[in-house]
């Protein structure tokens, strides 16, 4: 009896001994980091930065998609503004954004020669499309032919005037013309709106409208009196990445994965390697 009670002693100490030392270590052991369990930073420890952006990038629907996992591999809160490309650009320059996606080159080249960092990351082609019965009969025509029918014809067409980068692309194919869109009659609607709110006047007044591909490809359904008539090489549409601080190198490292590669493609983008 003696012999059986020292030995429930033993292994009672030995178990207080094994207790005690589990709680040490695992009061001693640190919990994972989101960092360290995930592989990514903790969402938003990075601080809130702006992306200036286009409309026609936002109307695509890749934004909202893309700036997710933007700001899940950057640790950033990222905060989209949306304008056209040449209000984005001046954003830039004044410094209230600290990043941007335009499709506008000429308009970059100006924070190109400033320092900036210019990455182009995808494409897509710039589409007429107008209506149903293509009264200017232009169907498949190269763009610049397609335009100065539309011209000559006095047709209604739909203009963004925003000095966006889809105003610059129009204005650009008019001018390969010799024609100023500045001296056009009534026959030319002047919006200074967004793409789809300018897609939507377009509908409603049975025009032309040139627009980039992936918000016609999303917004096709509801514009029930339009159809794709053409495009051509002329119209086609890069989109860069700018930025002038090294540490958002980890957006643009993020922008050439396959995982962004492949959301682009799913909204009608092509992606291209960076220079």
């Amino acid at each position: 009896m003696l012999y059986t009670r020292k030995n429930w002693v033993k292994i009672s100490l030995v178990c207080l001994v094994l207790v005690t030392l589990g709680l040490t270590l695992a009061g001693c052991s640190k919990p994972k980091t989101e960092e360290e369990s995930t592989g990514y930073p903790e969402a938003g420890s990075k601080g809130t930065i702006v992306l200036a952006t286009t409309t026609s990038f936002r109307d695509s629907g890749l934004a909202e998609v893309l700036v997710k996992e933007m700001e899940k591999v950057s640790g950033y809160t990222i905060n989209l503004v949306a304008q056209g490309s040449g209000a984005t650009i001046e954003l830039l320059q004044r410094g209230d954004a600290q990043v941007g996606i335009t499709h506008a080159p000429d308009l970059e080249q100006a924070l190109v020669d400033a320092g900036w960092t210019r990455m182009p990351f995808m494409k897509n082609y710039f589409y007429l499309v107008g209506p149903k019965d293509d009264p200017a009969g232009v169907k498949d025509k190269s763009l610049p032919e397609a335009f100065k029918i539309i011209h000559d014809k006095q047709l209604p067409f739909v203009n963004r005037n925003d000095n966006s980068g889809t105003d610059v692309k129009e204005r650009n194919i008019w001018k390969s013309l010799g024609l100023d869109p500045d001296t056009f009659g009534s026959w030319y609607i002047k919006t200074q709106a967004g793409m789809l709110n300018s897609l939507q006047i377009a509908n409603e007044k049975g025009a032309y409208i040139l627009t980039d591909q992936s918000t016609w490809m999303k917004n096709k359904d509801q514009l029930t009196n339009l159809d794709f008539i053409t495009t051509s090489e002329e119209g086609v549409n890069i989109y860069s990445f700018l930025y002038n601080d090294p540490q958002y190198q980890v957006l643009a490292d993020y922008l050439k994965t396959d995982d962004a590669r492949k959301l682009m493609e799913q909204f009608f983008f092509e992606p291209i390697d960076g220079e």
